[in-house]
């Protein structure tokens, strides 16, 4: 662990101080040795006079960008160090703050250090141009681009050193899952613009201090490259392969940049579950491959919604997420719910009077009533007996009220079995009459079958006990009937109009059960 916070606080160091100040130092010493051979002489001269001067505005205006840019790329760093080094100390709005910034930090650093560069060139040769008049413009102008392109270097050697080591030391310790999009999206160099910064930093920088070399030792003069250029060719070959090296690279980096730029969007549309998005990549390279993968995986993840929804409509679609979200084991717990038993009256003579077609019509247009009502109180159907409802309420999704919620339900369901009844009548068909059953105690709920074969349900003296009030209903002619355990929970206003309907033994049980009506209609 140690050994690899001092890896880490390496890794920092080299990031956001040691690479940018080396990569400044390193190019600065190098134009210098090499300024003999790219800088006319007259400016050679000049800038000796430079240095005999003593002048400390030419020096305040080189020097002064670099330390007010540490200074900047100090405070840049600091949530970065806290987060790193004192991780236990962070909160998350610091956190956030600091993943952005290192994400973001090899850009960053970069650019400063490269605003540091050119504001100091261009200062500096402001400066020598004031004390120096008479210089010639050739000079002045030469110094301006070369220095000027030297910042490029720096800059493309700072950001892919830092890139580097960044995406190696560092960001796998704060990102160790990935998720760098929620940060990165929009705020990076793009593979187009990389490869121009690259393809500038080691192509044109140094096809331009060849030129200027050969401008040098040729004393030919900058402002004649234009006529040079058209009359010799050494010149034009080299502006020719200039044109087609910047055309081949930004024609390449095109050739990455579309096709990724197409897989991008298309991750984003399936991420939004449109899974018939489809991406076309004419390559036959590792792109190709990823288009393949990506479409494979929109059908694979098409053909998996296509099983969720409809398992979600044979069973509860809240059922349904709870199975794919827990181990598919046999056995189950035990808790306390409440259970409502309903079912038609009559209803096998009525089928005998009428065909299979007619008899599932109506059962259909039932039973999708009544699940309107039980899932808008929050309960879920356990299963279809016929043409009896088994719903239950208070589990797999725990509820405090579910005693009052499955009395609410029975009121919604007699509520929509009357405006289905007026439907019915409309069109010719036999009214429903419907007897409802709630009782509430402890069940065990979990899977039953076999290993290879299972049934989410909900089994217990509680669900026989629901059956067995139901079917009170008819020789009581009530339509709800309730257990003395539901009426305690229910609130007070509701257990003051419920009617005492005596107590009854229960079919398979030897103790008798006080049972409540409550008058709907």
């Amino acid at each position: 662990m140690k050994e690899n916070r001092k890896v880490q606080f390496l890794a920092f160091l080299s990031i956001y101080f040691i690479v940018p100040f080396s990569a400044c130092l390193f190019t600065l010493i190098f134009a210098n040795y090499t300024s003999t051979a790219f800088l006319p002489e007259k400016f050679l001269v000049l800038f000796e006079a430079t240095r005999t001067t003593n002048d400390f505005t030419l020096f305040a205006l080189t020097w002064a960008p670099f330390p007010i840019i540490t200074a900047i790329l100090l405070f840049y760093s600091m949530p970065v160090a806290n987060y790193i080094f004192k991780k236990e100390k962070c909160n998350i709005i610091s956190e956030e703050r600091a993943r952005y910034r290192i994400v973001h930090s090899p850009m960053i650093i970069s650019l400063f250090g490269f605003i540091g560069w050119e504001l100091s060139t261009f200062l500096s040769v402001l400066r020598i141009d004031t004390l120096y008049p008479d210089a010639p413009p050739q000079s002045i102008l030469t110094v301006t681009i070369l220095f000027a392109f030297w910042g490029l270097f720096a800059f493309a050697f700072s950001y892919s050193t830092t890139n580097f080591l960044n995406k190696t030391l560092i960001i796998p310790n704060v990102f160790p899952t990935g998720g760098l999009g929620k940060y990165a999206k929009g705020k990076q160099f793009s593979i187009v613009t990389k490869q121009i910064i690259f393809w500038t930093a080691s192509t044109l920088f140094p096809i331009i201090l060849l030129i200027f070399g050969l401008l040098q030792r040729t004393n030919q003069n900058l402002f004649q490259l234009h006529t040079l250029i058209h009359t010799d060719v050494l010149f034009e070959v080299i502006a020719i392969m200039l044109f087609f090296s910047f055309l081949f690279s930004v024609t390449f980096a095109i050739s990455l940049q579309h096709p990724l730029n197409e897989i991008e969007s298309a991750t984003e549309l399936i991420k939004e579950q449109k899974f018939d998005t489809r991406v076309t990549i004419f390559s036959s390279d590792e792109l190709g491959l990823l288009g393949d993968a990506v479409n494979e995986m929109a059908e694979g993840l098409a053909e998996r919604e296509r099983i969720k929804d409809t398992f979600g409509r044979i069973v509860d679609p809240r059922i349904r997420d709870y199975l794919l979200s827990n181990e598919h084991s046999l056995g189950g717990k035990v808790v306390e719910a409440t259970i409502l038993f309903s079912d038609l009256r009559d209803f096998t003579k009525l089928s005998e009077k009428r065909t299979p077609e007619e008899v599932l019509y109506i059962l259909n247009r039932y039973f999708q009533e009544m699940s309107n009502a039980i899932e808008v109180h929050g309960g879920f159907i356990n299963k279809f007996i016929g043409d009896a409802i088994l719903a239950v309420f208070g589990t797999p999704m725990p509820m405090i009220d579910h005693s009052d919620r499955a009395f609410q339900t029975a009121l919604e369901m007699q509520k929509n079995l009357n405006l289905l009844n007026q439907q019915f009548l409309g069109e010719g068909l036999t009214e429903l009459k419907m007897g409802i059953g709630i009782h509430t105690g402890s069940l065990l709920v979990g899977n039953i079958g076999s290993a290879n074969r299972m049934e989410f349900t909900v089994i217990g003296d509680t669900v026989n006990t629901a059956s067995r009030v139901e079917g009170l209903c008819k020789g009581l002619q009530k339509n709800l009937l309730i257990t003395e355990n539901t009426a305690n929970l229910l609130p007070g206003t509701i257990r003051s109009q419920l009617q005492l309907e005596g107590e009854f033994e229960l079919k398979g049980r030897e103790s008798k059960e006080k049972i409540y009506s409550y008058p709907i209609l």
